[in-house]
């Protein structure tokens, strides 16, 4: 029981490094920091700026990914990281955040969601961080993959559209309305 108390609080999850930043693995204790709004603890946890909006922001996620690791701890790795740029002066800050909906499911599958900044949208960061997520998936034996877009959502259809997604289904999210549903099988994409 200790062990899973400790993995809930906030087991130590490597990083996972891209070209220009470093996906840190939100904790518990980072997420209920957020929800509680307590932006310096949040900050001292994660070692970098937490946006003013980064909580409102993620408010669905958080109450999600909060359940989601009360019930399994062990889930921490393919959930939720922070998005982390290192500034010229060595200020860290948040710039949006990535990760699976779920580990892998009985069909081997796993969700994507990114949502970055908007100061920083249009400079490749979605692309980066979600290839770097497949590229760490597959590490680990998953190269099967899902991504559900709104349809009016340009820049996130234009991000699956790189790796070769195709869409599958059309679905209707309690939250987002209307999202168009697709996979990806093999990784690293062959087109």
């Amino acid at each position: 029981m200790v062990e899973a108390d400790s993995a809930a609080r906030g087991a130590v999850v490597p990083p996972i490094p891209t070209e220009r930043f470093e996906l840190v693995s939100m904790s518990m204790d980072f997420m209920r920091a957020l929800v509680a709004r307590d932006l310096p603890s949040a900050e001292a946890m994660i070692g970098a700026v937490v946006p003013v909006d980064f909580p409102d922001q993620l408010d669905n996620f958080l109450q999600f990914r909060i359940a989601d690791l009360s019930a399994d701890p062990t889930a921490q790795p393919w959930l939720g990281r922070a998005i982390v740029l290192t500034e010229v002066d060595g200020t860290r800050v948040i710039i949006g955040s990535v990760g699976f909906h779920a580990p892998p499911g009985p069909d081997g599958r796993v969700e994507i969601g990114y949502r970055v900044e908007s100061a920083y949208r249009r400079q490749g960061v979605a692309t980066e961080v979600a290839r770097a997520m497949f590229d760490w998936a597959s590490d680990r034996g998953v190269d099967r993959f899902r991504a559900a877009v709104s349809p009016g959502n340009v820049a996130s259809l234009a991000v699956i559209g790189r790796f070769g997604f195709r869409q599958v289904d059309v679905q209707i999210d309690d939250i987002d309305g209307e999202e168009l549903v697709y996979d990806l099988d093999g990784w690293p994409p062959t087109a």
